[in-house]
């Protein structure tokens, strides 16, 4: 390529993007730590006390809760959201607790800003966690892929959130929690949306799974 472009080599990779890489463990360690920190300054909770979980399990927000924000802290709030949409890229241990304050953008309340919050001290207490990319130690081929869903997770309009991760040779390499576009009757349905939908990126790819949301998620799906 340096015959017919002008390249200059800058060395080994060590961040990009906002993501930083490091070598270790056999494999390369993804992160977005000085992303985060910047994220919890603007937020003006860099020296918040961290949690251990990014959502509480016993409570689950509604539409209806708490008071509407003003439109400048609507507007702060929808920006916070959208970066931390963006540390998901290496943390997918926050694509759930991100995905469900993303549903509330439209009218954002003090109870979802409370979530939000409760997001960036689970961070705070997370800075060094990332994406660990294990390099093949043997000749596998191996292709992996889990799927669930919470069954009428969201109170207002009774929809589940389905999920799905999926491993090359041990490594994680795609995964999403993301609300199902249809109701469920049943936890059985919800999990066979999730299931179907899970199958579906593992075996078409992501940009061919993309290219048939077409198909309805109600549709029977047969796996072999």
């Amino acid at each position: 390529m340096c015959d017919s472009f002008a390249l200059k080599d800058l060395g080994p990779l060590y961040y990009f993007l906002g993501i930083e890489v490091q070598r270790c463990h056999g494999g390369l360690l993804l992160n977005q730590r000085k992303y985060a920190q910047e994220l919890l300054r603007r937020a003006g909770l860099l020296k918040s006390s961290p949690v251990t979980t990014p959502m509480a399990s016993s409570k689950k927000i509604s539409a209806t809760d708490g008071i509407p924000l003003s439109s400048e802290e609507s507007t702060r709030y929808r920006s916070i959201v959208g970066r931390l949409q963006y540390l998901t890229m290496t943390r997918p241990d926050l694509s759930f607790a991100v995905n469900k304050v993303c549903q509330y953008l439209h009218t954002p309340t003090c109870t979802y800003w409370s979530a939000v919050k409760r997001i960036l001290q689970y961070v705070q207490g997370t800075l060094t966690h990332g994406l660990l990319l294990r390099s093949s130690t043997a000749s596998s081929d191996l292709l992996s892929a889990f799927s669930d869903a919470d069954w009428a997770g969201n109170s207002d309009d009774r929809r589940s959130t389905g999920g799905y991760t999926i491993l090359y040779d041990g490594n994680l390499v795609s995964w999403s929690a993301r609300k199902q576009a249809t109701v469920s009757h049943s936890s059985t349905e919800s999990e066979y949306k999730a299931l179907a939908n899970c199958y579906r990126r593992t075996y078409l790819g992501p940009v061919f799974a993309c290219r048939t949301r077409s198909i309805s998620e109600s549709s029977t799906y047969t796996m072999v």
